[in-house]
């Protein structure tokens, strides 16, 4: 038996169960709708409608035909039709799920994109294949685990109020000002541009409070009531009828790392010879292995009615676990587990940093603005950009020179810059 017959018949013992428990949850979900000819065929009792568009599918892809569109087309026909049938149901309330998730989402599709159309002969290379498994795993255990603790828990408001705003106002601007000349005299001037950014929100943060103090105190606390509602909504747990969706969201984004990466060993088992392809064999079969039991485990483990917040020794534990694996992957020279350790990495402080916007109450300056929750994404890339014209420019060209870097690794032809 050739490599790439072994390579297609264990593929198609996968996803044929799969297709099939599928339809089956269609036929479970789908108690109402407007009638219509597909809704008829997916509620039917008879097997033949699943059995028959499922098995073409298969017998296709083994003889290699190009007539698997056909099967393939339907099965995705009937699946979308359904969707758009159930939009008010479904979508809606899972792009809402996404959306709340969209830190670990962005992180998950620069990885996916990164895998798929990176360059395969770095995958080649002697270790890759298990760091690379081992750190896709890794940022799909992340994402449930911020799904957890963003998401499925409660987080209660925290209320910091001061007596003397301005006064706290007008010693964070000097703090600006001070910090924003020694780094314009001494350097590093990329320090004035933070300074200058942080500096204009104290201050719109001090007119914010001597208008809440002079000029119109109850409309000052009628817009900060707003803000905090508005927080203390985004916070809460969700309901009923959204937990289900930020689970099947979750689960959906855990296993899409360890997806891009078997379907970017993909090229790789189908050679005819090289010495990649055993490789591409285990990376393949650990990789469904870890697509099928995380995506049971964490539908068995999201049965609870109830979620508890993680203690911050369990987020301390996950970031030093995070920043040792950067460490030792970056000493050891491999150049994709790292990028992905660090994109875990990334999505897991941008995570908290968004459990802090939705529970902290915003800086006066920012509700001035109009925000009622801390931009802090927003606020970094204001930073990044805010550099001084030398500093601008060399920083560009820092930035040149890193995505030649990164270009050359990943195979990416960069723009003329």
């Amino acid at each position: 038996m050739s490599v790439s017959v072994l390579v297609d018949t264990v593929f198609v013992a996968v996803y044929v169960p799969l297709l099939w428990h599928a339809w089956q949850w269609l036929r479970t979900k789908e108690t109402a709708g407007s009638p219509s000819p597909l809704r008829s065929l997916t509620l039917k009792d008879d097997p033949y409608p699943r059995a028959v568009p499922i098995a073409a599918l298969a017998v296709t892809h083994l003889t290699h035909s190009a007539l698997a569109a056909i099967p393939l087309g339907f099965l995705v026909l009937v699946a979308a039709e359904s969707a758009w049938r159930n939009r008010d149901r479904w979508t809606r309330t899972h792009l809402w799920a996404l959306g709340r998730l969209r830190v670990p989402a962005a992180v998950v599709l620069i990885t996916a994109v990164m895998l798929l159309f990176g360059n395969t002969a770095t995958l080649r290379q002697p270790g890759v294949g298990l760091q690379m498994w081992l750190a896709t795993v890794a940022m799909g255990a992340s994402v449930w685990f911020v799904t957890r603790r963003l998401v499925l828990t409660s987080w209660p408001q925290k209320k910091w109020r001061s007596a003397r705003p301005e006064l706290g106002s007008l010693i964070r601007l000097g703090l600006c000002v001070l910090v924003g000349v020694i780094g314009w005299i001494y350097g590093p001037r990329q320090l004035t541009g933070y300074a200058v950014v942080l500096g204009i929100v104290v201050f719109l943060g001090l007119m914010w409070a001597v208008w809440e103090r002079e000029g119109d105190p109850r409309a000052a606390q009628t817009k900060i009531g707003e803000a905090d509602r508005a927080r203390n909504k985004v916070a809460m747990r969700p309901g009923p009828q959204q937990r289900p969706a930020v689970r099947r969201v979750a689960r959906a984004l855990a296993i899409t790392p360890a997806t891009a990466l078997a379907i970017a060993y993909l090229p790789i088992a189908y050679e005819a010879d090289g010495q990649g392809v055993l490789t591409a064999m285990r990376v393949l079969v650990l990789c469904c292995v870890a697509i099928l039991f995380g995506d049971w485990l964490m539908a068995r483990s999201a049965k609870e009615p109830w979620h508890t917040p993680h203690r911050w020794w369990f987020t301390a534990g996950v970031v030093t676990t995070s920043a040792a694996a950067l460490i030792i992957v970056a000493a050891l020279g491999w150049t994709l587990p790292l990028t992905v350790l660090f994109l875990m990495f990334a999505g897991l402080l941008l995570s908290e940093a968004q459990r802090f916007a939705e529970t902290v109450p915003v800086p006066k300056g920012l509700l001035f603005l109009g925000f009622t929750r801390t931009p802090v994404a927003l606020l970094l890339v204001v930073c990044l950009a805010s550099y001084p014209t030398v500093a601008v420019e060399s920083w560009s060209t820092n930035l040149r020179q890193v995505v030649r870097m990164a270009s050359t690794v990943m195979a990416f032809e960069p723009a003329s810059t």
